[in-house]
């Protein structure tokens, strides 16, 4: 007698795509001590990224540049570009000041960033963009900073 029992095949789930992460990264000078942080920033995000088994690290942007005196940063807008082109989907940060010291600009880039879709982790604060709660905290910081 034939055995009439059917076999189910049963795909596998697509494996989990990993969030591409970028680290953005800035001190206002060139000096030993700036140079420390900066090394020290670099470090604690690359192993918050690494901790976190959904995102993968693609790229660091650091500038050195003081963003009281209007100094070009180009990472900073290199980092906005990669962001338009898809290829970051998460920006972490040490914290609000490191976007910058000026209200208006930081909101303005955070919101070009939002738009994209992207959000900004700002580790010091444990602030998250994405979360639209966190809009009235993160304009209160910056404003303390901006003093």
């Amino acid at each position: 007698m034939a055995d009439n029992k059917k076999i189910h095949f049963i795909p596998p789930l697509p494996p989990k795509r990993e969030k591409q992460v970028g680290i953005y990264c800035r001190v206002s000078t060139n000096s030993a001590d700036q140079l420390k942080s900066l090394t020290a920033q670099v470090s604690a995000l690359t192993r918050v990224t690494a901790a976190n088994p959904n995102w993968l690290l693609v790229d660091v942007y650091i500038d050195i540049a003081s963003s009281k005196t209007g100094s070009s940063r180009k990472e900073f807008s290199r980092m906005l570009h990669d962001c338009k082109s898809h290829d970051i989907e998460i920006i972490l940060t040490k914290s609000i000041s490191r976007f910058g010291r000026d209200t208006v600009e930081i909101l303005d880039a955070l919101n070009q960033i939002r738009i994209l879709g992207v959000p900004v982790i700002f580790q010091q604060e444990a602030l998250d963009t994405a979360d639209t709660n966190n809009d009235l905290m993160i304009s209160i910081i910056d404003s303390n900073f901006a003093q």
